[in-house]
């Protein structure tokens, strides 16, 4: 296991267990499993219960959560510098030494298939997730919740195969951020399923695609739900500094123009925003919006519009001047708190294998042109958008 910690004064500490393992690197056997083993280790260990779990870290105050997303799976603490051991030693004994109880999993069925239902019932989710499964068809669309059926078909021995596979000390990271404490990370607890340890590594050499495109999706709501995207580079590509001024000043704020335009002139919809993501093999630019069935067609066609005017018309300098201010801004204050410099750390090891220091990435930001802009605008036009539509519509033009 690898160990990553950055010193911040506070009375609060945050550690996180990283692992390699998330939905991109399931295959068509595994889908849902990096999300289910992330609920199922907090269901008891040979020490302690369930119940156990939850009571030794509440009677410190502190927090213990996880998360899975397309790449990894994180399991954090966020307590007092005071207990920060206390909590390691919970935290360490759920990941490496989880009994998974055939009643609990049968149990825990019952509960993600619920979480389905929930992201399904959700329109603004269930268009993100027609969006992903649409516009890049391999395992980086896949959902990560997985499917009913095959979350109803694991099996005791499914999770054990699965976690012999994945959560194997060398496909594990720690991240620490806090004031120094001395976390027994070299000598974990025996880890229970040793013995379904595979000898293969993790390849990060899984297929991304995008696929320009249209997907209409009819269903009985009152608004019409709208993901309109389109292909960029990957998280390794230094063009990502421009991608994110530009979004930042397309869409990314109230002040931006496709707020300003959209929302406060045309008043087409309540919320609208652009945004970016990025993973090791590839990346995406979206729009996201909202409106009434019947203004659906005027939003897609509004917002291609205020697209092509940004291509054509670009930034002024003053303009870039004060995005970078903007962006060095939110995110600086993004990272206020030890657990999200925590999940800074953790996730910038696990992709650079480093710790990428803020005052860096400011100054490449600060690098940006105005022809990096343009350079970036020219990779999005529509022929190379793909469109999801979730509503009460049966097409739209695009």
């Amino acid at each position: 296991m690898k160990f990553q910690t950055l010193k911040k004064s506070g009375v609060v500490g945050s550690v996180g267990i990283f692992v390699k393992c998330g939905s991109v690197f399931e295959n068509d056997r595994e889908r849902g499993l990096s999300h289910f083993v992330e609920h199922m280790v907090f269901k008891g260990t040979k020490k302690r219960s369930y119940f156990d779990i939850a009571k030794e870290i509440d009677r410190l105050g502190g927090i213990i959560n996880a998360f899975t997303s397309k790449e990894y799976t994180c399991f954090y603490v966020k307590v007092l510098n005071d207990y920060i051991e206390k909590a390691w030693d919970v935290l360490i004994d759920i990941v490496v030494n989880p009994t998974i109880n055939e009643a609990e999993l049968e149990k825990e069925k019952g509960v993600i298939i619920e979480e389905i239902n929930s992201s399904n019932d959700d329109p603004q989710s269930a268009v993100f997730d027609a969006f992903f499964e649409s516009a890049m068809p391999t395992s980086v669309g896949k959902p990560i919740l997985g499917t009913k059926e095959q979350i109803a078909s694991y099996t005791r021995e499914d999770f054990l195969d699965f976690m012999g596979k994945f959560y194997k000390p060398e496909n594990i990271l720690i991240a620490y951020v806090g004031e120094g404490a001395q976390l027994d990370y070299q000598n974990p607890p025996e880890f229970s399923y040793k013995d379904y340890f595979k000898n293969s590594d993790i390849s990060d050499d899984y297929e991304f695609r995008f696929v320009p495109g249209k997907n209409i999706i009819n269903r009985q709501l009152e608004q019409t739900n709208v993901i309109l995207g389109c292909e960029l580079f990957s998280i390794y590509d230094d063009r990502k500094y421009a991608s994110f001024l530009a979004n930042n000043f397309f869409g990314g704020n109230m002040s931006s123009k496709l707020f300003q335009s959209i929302r406060e002139e045309k008043s087409l919809c309540y919320s609208i925003y652009s945004s970016i993501m990025f993973f090791k093999k590839g990346g995406c630019f979206y729009i996201s919006s909202s409106t009434s069935n019947a203004k659906a067609q005027g939003l897609v066609d509004a917002c291609i519009e205020e697209l092509d005017r940004f291509k054509k018309s670009g930034m002024t300098k003053s303009e870039l001047d004060d995005i970078k201010t903007n962006f060095k801004g939110q995110y600086g204050l993004s990272l206020e708190s030890t657990n999200s410099m925590m999940i800074k750390l953790g996730s910038d090891s696990l992709t650079y294998n480093a710790y990428q220091d803020p005052r860096d990435i400011f100054l490449k930001v600060d690098r940006v042109s105005l022809d990096d802009i343009m350079e970036v605008l020219d990779l999005i036009s529509v022929d190379k958008m793909h469109l999801t539509c979730l509503g009460n519509i049966n097409d739209i033009s695009f």
